[in-house]
């Protein structure tokens, strides 16, 4: 099999995944706390949220205010994704909103500004490729939810099943948060207490 063959299985392997109702459910999830987990983060920072839009080139100004009503937006569609409300219209829109983000996050690497735009509930992490492709791979993941035929049982209401979708869910989400704080880790001063620097006495 070759390296193209293998990776077209890997990706049908993942769809097959994905249009299972606990692959579905737990797709959901994915979604629900990435949306809500930076929808929260914008709520708490308001004016660094506009300050990123205004970075992006989406505001001219400055305004607090609409950046507390991307992350309400952001958390009503968190909460409308995980109760399975209107799926057909609401993951569209997911998927769309995750596509501008990555346009503007693209455009913005692509001129060379590196800057916190919170888009993963990070007030000091900057732009970078891993921003891009994490939320590369959320609009894609959100694109093929919105385009395949509902699972039966995908959501069967907040019983057992549903709770170990969610926990799935943020066991997924926060094992890619470690990850992604791997570099920053490397990156550390290798000598934190600074024993190097110390006198020795003769």
């Amino acid at each position: 099999m070759s390296g193209f063959e293998a990776a077209l299985s890997l990706v049908a392997d993942g769809v097959r995944l994905v249009t299972a109702p606990s692959g579905y459910g737990i797709a959901i999830w994915v979604l629900g706390i990435v949306f809500a987990w930076s929808g929260i983060a914008k709520l708490r920072r308001p004016a660094l949220t506009a300050m990123a839009m205004v970075d992006f080139g989406v505001f001219y100004r400055v305004r607090p205010r609409l950046g507390s009503a991307l992350g309400v937006a952001e958390l009503s569609l968190a909460l409308l994704l995980v109760t399975g409300t209107l799926p057909t219209i609401f993951l569209p829109v997911a998927a769309g909103l995750l596509w501008i983000f990555v346009v503007l996050i693209a455009r913005s690497l692509w001129v060379g500004k590196r800057f916190a735009c919170l888009c993963f509930g990070e007030a000091n992490s900057k732009l970078s490729g891993l921003t891009l492709a994490r939320t590369a791979t959320l609009a894609l993941l959100a694109s093929v939810l919105s385009v395949i035929t509902l699972p039966a049982a995908a959501h069967t209401g907040f019983g057992l099943t549903y709770a170990l979708q969610a926990t799935s869910a943020a066991a997924i989400v926060g094992t890619v948060v470690l990850g992604s704080l791997v570099p920053r880790l490397l990156r550390w001063n290798k000598d934190p207490y600074r024993i190097g620097d110390a006198e020795v006495d003769a």
